[in-house]
């Protein structure tokens, strides 16, 4: 049989490095998981993505993300993943705190070996 693109095992240590590079807001380390040829809601290129990101990042003291009832999909050229997320940020004026939650999906792609963010689509709505 034809081999997959990758285990469960490097799909999860993926989403590890996905979201302690979220929790750090570490902008670089965190956009080096995009593929370069990324869609973000099947609009926002690589140049739109990092400045949503960048955005974001900036805006926040404290950033958690949690990622609940994870559905991966594997298959030979790429891996689907499904979930719930949540975002809670900490601003850094007024200290005040913002939730979103949402449905998320991720297509994920290998490029030189590695697993990459092909497309990322999410519909939030915000909480408070």
């Amino acid at each position: 049989p034809p081999s997959l693109l990758a285990t469960e095992e490097e799909v999860k240590k993926f989403f590890n490095n996905y979201i302690e590079r979220y929790h750090r807001m570490d902008i670089e380390g965190f956009l080096s998981l995009f593929s370069p040829k990324a869609i973000q809601n099947k609009k926002d290129g690589p140049e739109g993505i990092r400045k949503i990101y960048t955005d974001f990042f900036n805006q926040g003291k404290e950033v958690r993300y949690r990622i609940q009832d994870m559905k991966i999909e594997i298959y030979q050229n790429v891996v689907e993943v499904r979930a719930h997320y949540e975002i809670e940020q900490i601003l850094k004026m007024g200290g005040k705190k913002k939730v979103w939650r949402g449905q998320i999906q991720w297509i994920l792609g290998k490029e030189n070996g590695v697993l990459k963010i092909i497309s990322l689509d999410y519909q939030h709505q915000k909480t408070s």
